[in-house]
């Protein structure tokens, strides 16, 4: 694959990859295939998410990341929103009326602050259907999970998760922000700690940013992710590469970067 980015004549020194769990099998291969080919590469990104992982029971967990007067919080917000009607929540293979779900959480997500600064999903057909596409593909497939935290029948917070054993990935989450004084989106994620019941599932990705508020203070585990910068051309680009991270390296940021690195060695020699 990496000799198709030889051949192009873009004139680019590397190729990013980005995305890449860094204790993942995709970038062990990565790296396996640079050192093989003996091809420049290196690190420059790095950051870390919010994971779930197996090990401890949803009430135990939650008794382990969260203190108990925040968990004393939640119940007393919880019970309040009860108060306002009939609060149910609401778990779904996606089997039956998947479209109607999917039409809910688009409204759900467009009426919050990302349809006012025009990055919700439905804000542009592109990745509307995107997520239609990914949600239908899921489900025919028997790996999706729909979650809702519903108030008189209607959703108040949506979350969607992708069940790949071993693992599972946490793609998409909406609330309502009229409720935001009762915290549904977390209310929902305490639902969700029910993937710590599933044995066939060991950890969750969160595809959160990093540092987010609301999943980083419930979920403790984190997942390294990172971007490559591989060396690609004849020598002249290649040079141009070694000349780049050389750069860096002197800057220092290049140690920073891969100071947590699984793998030391994150560089070759050409």
């Amino acid at each position: 694959m990496l000799s198709l980015f030889d051949i192009e004549n873009c004139g680019s020194l590397f190729a990013h990859f980005k995305g890449f769990a860094l204790d993942g099998t995709v970038a062990k291969a990565l790296e396996e295939i640079c050192r093989e080919q003996r091809r420049r590469f290196a690190l420059f990104h790095r950051e870390e998410r919010a994971l779930l992982e197996h090990g401890l029971s949803p009430e135990a967990y939650l008794e382990a990341t969260l203190r108990g007067k925040k968990r004393k919080e939640l119940r007393r917000q919880q019970n309040r929103l009860a108060e306002l009607g009939q609060l149910d929540f609401q778990r779904t293979d996606g089997s039956e009326e998947i479209d109607g779900w999917i039409d809910e959480f688009l409204a759900l997500e467009r009426r919050g602050w990302k349809g006012a600064n025009g990055s919700a999903l439905d804000c542009a057909d592109s990745t509307r259907n995107l997520f239609r596409g990914a949600l239908h593909g899921a489900a025919n497939e028997g790996k999706l999970e729909l979650l809702a935290l519903r108030l008189n029948g209607r959703a108040i917070a949506m979350l969607v998760n992708f069940m790949t054993p071993p693992g599972a990935f946490s793609f998409k989450t909406a609330f309502d922000e009229d409720y935001a004084r009762f915290s549904p989106g977390v209310l929902l994620q305490l639902h969700n700690l029910a993937l710590l019941e599933r044995d066939n599932i060991e950890w969750c990705d969160s595809c959160a940013a990093q540092d987010h508020p609301m999943i980083d203070s419930i979920w403790s585990g984190r997942r390294a992710i990172g971007r490559y910068s591989v060396a690609i051309g004849g020598p002249v680009r290649r040079a141009g590469f070694a000349l780049l991270l050389a750069a860096e390296k002197a800057k220092g940021r290049l140690r920073q970067i891969n100071a947590g690195k699984i793998h030391k060695d994150n560089e070759m020699s050409s």
